[in-house]
């Protein structure tokens, strides 16, 4: 990649604004674009990042914008390129699996997990095609999901690969030391069932009399022999 010569005058406003004495990898092109993005926009991935609108393109720290880069939880891993002028940037994003609703003394937050069980954001979701969990009287660690939650977790990956069709129906989850309450989206009937593989079989079969008959009970609960409804 070729370095090219930028201003005085410019290197000196990136210097200030973003408050270091040194310049890193300080590149001009005509434009900056970003492939694979998602979840992310540009302006997530360029926030923080020195860079300045120049006449005829714009200067950027190649340094700085690879610090934004690897230090985006949601960001994978990433490449960066220069081809006519243009920087590319190449990203692969981590996918959110879950969102887990954890209460604490100053209210709720909200965590996004990956497929590895690790948190990815707090506070700032960024879909709504994923399970909500609530967790009931459990917590996180500061690494992400452990213990019953990430078996939680490992199941649902199961449910998406065997009942996809029952996994999109899944809106809501709440999770305590002993069994599990999910919610169907469009639908008021609470299932109660143990965090099992059959449990979930059960369900997909008994959402599908529901929405046959047309029977919404508020509750209906699988964890027992034979099944209850309320």
């Amino acid at each position: 990649m070729m370095i090219r010569p930028v201003s005085i005058a410019v290197l000196l406003c990136m210097m200030a604004s973003g408050g270091d004495a040194i310049a890193g990898d300080i590149r001009k092109v005509k434009s900056i674009q970003f492939r694979g993005l998602r979840l992310l926009t540009k302006y997530d991935v360029i926030r923080g990042v020195r860079l300045e609108a120049a006449a005829d393109g714009i200067v950027i720290d190649v340094d700085s914008l690879e610090r934004a880069l690897s230090g985006n939880s949601l960001i994978k891993s990433f490449g960066i390129e220069e081809s006519g002028g243009r920087l590319m940037v190449s990203v692969a994003e981590r996918r959110p699996v879950l969102i887990a609703v954890v209460a604490g003394k100053d209210g709720s937050s909200l965590y996004e997990l990956d497929e590895d069980h690790a948190i990815i954001s707090k506070n700032d979701v960024h879909t709504d095609r994923v399970p909500v969990l609530y967790l009931v009287s459990l917590k996180l660690s500061a690494d992400g999901a452990t213990g019953r939650v990430r078996s939680l977790i490992s199941l649902l990956e199961r449910v998406k690969r065997k009942i996809a069709p029952l996994y999109r129906e899944i809106a809501e989850i709440y999770l305590d030391e002993t069994s599990i309450r999910v919610v169907a989206r469009g639908r008021r009937t609470s299932f109660v069932l143990r965090p099992r593989d059959t449990d979930f079989i059960k369900l997909r079969y008994i959402i599908g009399y529901c929405d046959r008959t047309g029977e919404c009970p508020e509750e209906i609960n699988l964890s027992d022999n034979p099944v209850i409804v309320r």
